[in-house]
């Protein structure tokens, strides 16, 4: 991690990997670096940075993992085949250090009294770093970007992954604080929420649920599920500028890119698990899926006008959605079995008005009508294999989202964070053979980047593989 440094001490770095350059101009003479006069100017930096993380490399890549994707060719393929290298984790590890804990560092320091600045990119720093700790177990935090870094500094530490989710809590309340109580504005530069106090403390609240969800703090996390995002309108979202180079939706910079063709929704466990053709998915007299199959196909080779992967199409971070599914779940774990039920009916509700994913055709057709315990009891159309009630209502929870969380790492998280304690209620995507012996367990891990084992001589010894659970899932 001796580059962080080098960028620190520099500042050379203005948020590589993201087109920022009409964001950041701020020098007359290009080669000739200043002086950034306002932490302000940096935040849409770090924003677009944390679009990357959440909706770039890997999340495809667990996507893979979970049965949303098929790798077809070339690095995509590889992939897929669980021929996951440490080099293939360099790109999202820089974006997390070097283009939001980095900069963050400097906006503070740029801009210490800035109160709603310095909220925002607390819990911009709590979505990434959760994400990270979450994909890799142990990582740097405490000591990532010290005060007075050098290149004489010592390497930096790694915290126990169970430090880095307690600390994020204790991140996100600071910035409950500071957001409720700001007193200045950032306006446009705030390219999530506009400067919104009410959806970023929001937000906050949902990533505190979130990151207790996976923890299995399932009583701590219905103290936040209240306060968090309260309507789809205060999702936390990337919205792309459209057809723009580096400002599109990151899908489609994928699919319409030179990787055009590498990966495919064709044929994946995903799209047969929404198929109303498919006598085995989800659909049943009270579920259509047709017009959700169809918004979120991803061919592989050009984006769908107006479905997941077109230009203009928002990618969301944090959402109404995954609220109400936390909600939902932890009140199930907490014996609240109908409340669970109406928790889950509201978000069915949300879903049955159309509102909540684009229609590809007017004659796609969709229902979710609202489920009665009678269908999660013996014999029910929720529970034909008659396991116990709560089990099946939990169940449909779990594979609601999977369904909702489609690009995000949700999949992923949950069938890591169920497979000890709740595998009977895990979504089956298979395990298929592509090549190589067919693994008994899903990826549990990304691997440590090589830059980091290659700069850092702190990194775990010996180096975890991807099938090695991170310590809050051993």
């Amino acid at each position: 991690m001796k580059t962080i440094y080098k960028i620190l001490l520099s500042f050379v770095f203005l948020i590589a990997t993201i087109s920022c350059d009409d964001y950041l101009d701020v020098n007359e003479n290009k080669n000739q670096l200043v002086e950034v006069p306002t932490g302000t100017l940096l935040l849409k930096g770090t924003l677009l940075a944390n679009a990357q993380v959440q909706q770039g490399h890997l999340s495809r890549t667990s996507m893979y993992y979970t049965g949303g994707l098929i790798g077809l060719q070339l690095v995509q393929q590889t992939l897929y085949n669980y021929d996951y290298t440490p080099g293939d984790s360099n790109g999202t590890w820089s974006q997390v250090y070097n283009g939001i804990l980095v900069q963050n560092k400097e906006i503070r320091r740029l801009s210490p009294n800035l109160d709603l600045l310095n909220g925002i990119i607390d819990v911009n720093e709590a979505l990434a770093v959760g994400t990270a700790t979450s994909l890799f177990g142990d990582i740097p935090y405490s000591a990532a970007v010290p005060d007075g870094a050098s290149l004489n500094s010592p390497d930096p530490t790694f915290d126990a992954q169970a430090d880095v989710y307690a600390s994020l809590q204790t991140l996100l309340d600071g910035a409950i604080n500071k957001i409720t109580n700001a007193t200045t504005s950032v306006g446009s530069e705030d390219i999530y929420n506009n400067g919104s106090k009410t959806k970023w403390v929001q937000a906050a609240n949902t990533l505190k649920a979130r990151y207790y969800l996976q923890t299995k703090q399932y009583a701590q996390a219905l103290n936040y599920v209240g306060s968090g995002i309260s309507s789809a309108a205060n999702t936390l979202a990337y919205h792309p500028i459209g057809e723009v180079d580096g400002n599109s939706n990151i899908l489609s910079n994928f699919v319409t890119s030179s990787r055009a063709g590498d990966m495919t929704g064709n044929g994946a466990f995903y799209r047969d698990l929404i198929d109303p053709a498919n006598g085995n998915s989800r659909n049943n007299a009270k579920t259509d899926e047709m017009a959700r199959r169809k918004y979120s196909y991803i061919k592989g080779n050009g984006e769908q006008a107006d479905g997941i992967d077109d230009p203009a199409t928002a990618m969301k971070l944090v959402s109404y959605e995954e609220n109400l599914l936390i909600w939902a779940e932890c009140l199930l774990r907490g014996g609240n079995t109908q409340d669970a039920i109406d928790k889950l009916n509201q978000l069915r509700a949300f879903l049955n008005s159309g509102s909540a994913f684009n229609l590809i055709s007017g004659t796609d057709t969709f229902m979710y009508a609202a489920y009665d315990l009678t269908d999660f009891q013996t014999g029910g159309m929720e529970n034909m294999d008659n396991i116990a009630t709560d089990r099946a209502v939990l169940r449909e929870i779990i594979e609601e989202r999977y369904v909702t969380g489609f690009t995000t790492f949700m999949p992923f998280n949950d069938a890591r964070r169920l497979k000890k304690s709740d595998s009977d209620v895990i979504v089956p995507f298979p395990f298929q053979d592509r090549g190589q012996p067919v693994p008994s367990v899903n990826p549990q891990r990304l691997l440590y980047p090589q830059d980091e084992i290659n700069a850092n001589s702190n990194i775990p010894s010996p180096i975890p593989d991807i099938f090695t659970p991170t310590p809050i899932n051993q």
